[in-house]
């Protein structure tokens, strides 16, 4: 945890031209627009609104908060239950994308720090022999190490296009699956139970 706190700190002093840093503050400054437009508006929002506003919020916050504990899977499974599963795992998938940029961009200014860790390198190596093979597999099963792998596509200088739509294939795969999952197993339970 010290490791990824040390990667994840400021510099002291920010390069305002370098369009890396520019970009990442813009991403911090997106989703906290976000938060308070959620936040602000949350007495004019109607609930199916606050549905898929709550998970894509959630699920930006999820992939790019690093080490920020939100929970995106539980948030788009309860969520499952009284809106469309398919446009829940859209919407939920398009804003996780988003959020990974975080850490491809980390990865794009600088991976000196990363370079240290030996998964770091097992997994920046295995994303260099195989492209974007990995990238799809880890954005398809949820995991702690995305952000890793999102860190190496970076470094590597992956194509910024070709990551983001690698990513939302596999992660809106991921929660369409899950929607789809906890609707039916929700219904399955309570006809068996009878409730």
């Amino acid at each position: 945890m010290n490791s990824l706190v040390r990667v994840l700190s400021a510099p002291a002093r920010w390069d305002w031209r370098n369009p890396g840093t520019l970009i990442r503050i813009g991403i911090l400054l997106a989703v906290l627009a976000a938060s308070a437009s959620a936040f602000l508006l949350r007495d004019q929002l109607t609930p199916a609104q606050a549905g898929y506003g709550g998970v894509a919020l959630a699920s930006l916050i999820a992939s790019a908060g690093l080490i920020i504990p939100v929970p995106a899977l539980g948030a788009v499974c309860a969520g499952a239950i009284f809106l469309n599963p398919a446009l829940l795992g859209l919407i939920a998938g398009t804003s996780e994308s988003v959020g990974e940029l975080t850490g491809y961009f980390l990865g794009y200014s600088g991976r000196d720090m990363a370079r240290r860790y030996r998964l770091y390198n097992r997994l920046e190596s295995l994303v260099r022999r195989r492209g974007w093979l990995p990238l799809f597999l880890v954005s398809l099963v949820p995991n702690p190490i995305f952000d890793i792998v999102g860190i190496a596509a970076g470094a590597l200088r992956y194509p910024l296009w070709g990551f983001l739509s690698v990513v939302w294939v596999g992660k809106t795969i991921k929660f369409i699956t899950f929607a789809y999952a906890c609707k039916y197993s929700l219904a399955w339970l309570t006809q068996v139970f009878g409730l």
